[in-house]
């Protein structure tokens, strides 16, 4: 299988810039203006770990460490990066001035989960940078060196994590964000085998929960609200019923407590078009959902996933997940569309009844009700979200 070709909507000199524009005393490592101040002539001091994170964060690749040597004695470590096509990126090293000996690097391994120091500088920073940069996609690298593409849309709000359905992407949610303004902080992730997702070996329940749950834990945002549509849904959902400690409240859009769907149709669209509207012309009544899930590939346009996986994941979200649905103990919206072919007025009735604090909306969509109602769909979301 050809790869697709990915771009980012800046430069990395345009993402330097940005950093160095989000470099202050308060992100400065303490240890460091405790023996020489910050000063804006040497504004890289004391900034290198929370830029490399930033930098691997929306890059990718590896994190470099270096032992820092002063007139003989060790003073301390340098952080840089190793990027995915090999290049050695290091945005700090200029704040050596004193005749300092930075030693040849090594490969390290990002610690999983929320940093146990310079937490708040990290987050400091990030914010700085997408302030200047708007909504920062990145990356997370699981075990196996699988990776997960992300987008961080910023604010100083609550977090808030969304999920889109099979076929889609983060980007299903960009009007939504938009609509949300300052007070969410909303994180969208392309789940496995979507957008600029890798593939995954497997597509089971516990792969996407694990996937969620990683992301959340990488970026120190949970416990947070998840809000998920159809396979979101579902995953929204087990996410609440299994990880109570990441999730404090629930938006599910218009996914049942059992599911029974075929996606096999997928096999019979085109795989490539010479052109992106050739591609659409092929795609039919189906190009009017696709339009955000296209990449252009070496050998021409096609789907930003692979069809027989989408039938594979289906295949194994099918079934009866009352057990899950029944277990969550957060305040929960659940959203339907009221010409949906995937969720029934009546199973949908069935679970706002069967457990306490859920709200039930019924809006005239069908099955992606936030593209076919937009405004409805944002306010309904925007009213849960205001009584938490």
């Amino acid at each position: 299988m050809t790869m697709p070709t990915t771009t980012t909507p800046w430069t990395l000199a345009e993402l330097e810039a940005a950093i160095r524009a989000g470099w202050s005393a308060g992100t400065s490592e303490p240890a460091d203006t405790s023996r020489i101040p910050w000063t804006t002539e040497n504004p890289a001091w004391g900034q290198c770990d929370i830029t490399a994170l930033v930098v691997q964060d929306l890059i990718g690749g590896d994190l470099v460490l270096s032992d820092v040597f002063h007139e003989g004695r060790q003073e301390g470590y340098h952080w840089g990066n190793l990027l995915p096509g090999g290049v050695l990126v290091d945005l700090t090293r200029e704040q050596f001035r004193r005749g300092e000996v930075v030693t040849p690097g090594r490969i390290v391994k990002r610690p999983p989960g929320r940093l146990r120091r310079r937490w708040a500088e990290y987050q400091l920073l990030r914010q700085r940078v997408i302030e200047k940069l708007g909504p920062l996609p990145g990356t997370i690298e699981l075990d196996g060196g699988r990776q997960l593409s992300y987008t961080d849309h910023g604010g100083p709000g609550a977090p808030l994590l969304a999920l889109h359905g099979h076929f889609h992407n983060g980007r299903t949610w960009d009007r939504l964000a938009a609509g949300l303004g300052p007070g969410w902080r909303l994180i969208t992730l392309d789940q496995r085998g979507h957008g600029a997702s890798d593939r995954a070996a497997q597509y089971d329940r516990e792969g996407y929960l694990a996937d969620a749950a990683a992301l959340l834990e990488r970026l120190g945002v949970g416990p947070a609200v998840v809000l998920g549509h159809s396979l979101g849904g579902v995953n929204a959902y087990q996410l609440a019923a299994r990880r109570p400690d990441l999730v404090r409240g629930l938006v599910v859009e218009d996914i049942g407590a059992v599911v029974d769907t075929d996606l096999s149709f997928a096999l019979d669209w085109p795989r490539r078009g010479a052109s992106r509207e050739e591609f659409l012309t092929g795609l039919g009544d189906a190009a009017r959902f696709l339009g955000d899930s296209l990449r252009e590939y070496e050998d021409g346009w096609g789907t930003a996933f692979v069809p027989e996986d989408m039938v594979v994941s289906q295949q194994l979200l099918n079934g009866d997940h009352w057990a899950d649905w029944l277990a969550v103990r957060v305040p929960t919206l659940l959203v339907r569309g009221e010409r949906s072919d995937c969720l029934s007025a009546g199973h949908a009735r069935e679970m706002a009844a069967r457990r306490p604090g859920v709200r039930l909306v019924e809006l005239p969509a069908g099955h992606v009700v936030h593209a076919d109602d937009p405004e409805g769909f944002g306010a309904a979301v925007g009213e849960f979200l205001g009584r938490l």
